[in-house]
């Protein structure tokens, strides 16, 4: 009699090519980052890049639009976000609800009490700069979202999120809070800080995972024919 086996849900459901796309993800963006960030500390003026930037995207601190959509960055939303990242991820996959909510807020203690004030970057005399905090939150929920979200939709959440990011790090450029390379920094530290986390929680779960349980190899002994000797 043929067995029905029901598909593997929660950690170790998670594919080793697809936690291994995370990881190699996470640290080529946090690596980035840090790059830049040593870069910067060293040179913390305005680059090609930054003045490339300013060239292209007008000063406008009184944008009702770039005010809106900086708010999508703030404590609120994003506390909101994680609420509901995961509350829709808590019964699939109870690895990647903790993962991907402590991500976003990770990567946003990192930007603000770590980065900031080691490369010590300021727009005038302002707060530090480098990497943009706001533009951290958003990236981190923007690349939640896309790893909780089912493969097929993943190409749909994937262009969301990418249009909700690049708004976000216009409107802190047209209000004049960062320079660009602020922003690449930002989105490199939040989605880094998402993949990164979320494939280093699940690694544990794949190994435990390879190894047969002593079921399996019962049952796989029982069925076995028997050796003529």
């Amino acid at each position: 009699m043929a067995s029905f086996s029901r598909p593997r849900r929660g950690p170790a459901a998670v594919s080793h090519a697809w936690t291994a796309i995370e990881l190699m993800f996470g640290v080529a963006l946090l690596g980035a980052a840090a790059l830049a960030g040593l870069l910067l500390a060293k040179r913390p003026g305005p680059n090609r890049v930054d003045a490339a930037g300013y060239f292209y995207v007008p000063s406008d601190p009184s944008s009702h639009l770039a005010n809106e959509l900086v708010k999508i960055g703030s404590l609120p939303v994003l506390l909101v976000g994680i609420g509901v990242i995961f509350a829709v991820t808590i019964f699939r996959d109870w690895v990647r609800a903790f993962a991907c909510a402590a991500a976003p807020i990770v990567a946003v203690e990192v930007v603000e009490h770590i980065a900031k004030p080691m490369v010590g970057r300021e727009i005038g005399a302002g707060s530090f700069t480098y990497p943009s905090g706001t533009v951290a939150a958003v990236a981190a929920l923007a690349t939640a979202v896309l790893i909780i979200s089912p493969r097929l939709v993943r190409p749909l959440s994937a262009l969301a999120g990418a249009l909700v990011v690049a708004g976000v790090g216009v409107a802190v450029l047209v209000l004049r809070w960062h320079y660009p390379t602020d922003v690449l920094g930002g989105v490199w530290v939040g989605s880094g800080a998402v993949f990164f986390i979320d494939a280093l929680a699940h690694l544990p779960w794949l190994v435990v995972a390879r190894q047969p349980s002593f079921d399996s190899r019962f049952r796989a002994q029982a069925t076995s024919p028997p050796v003529q000797v």
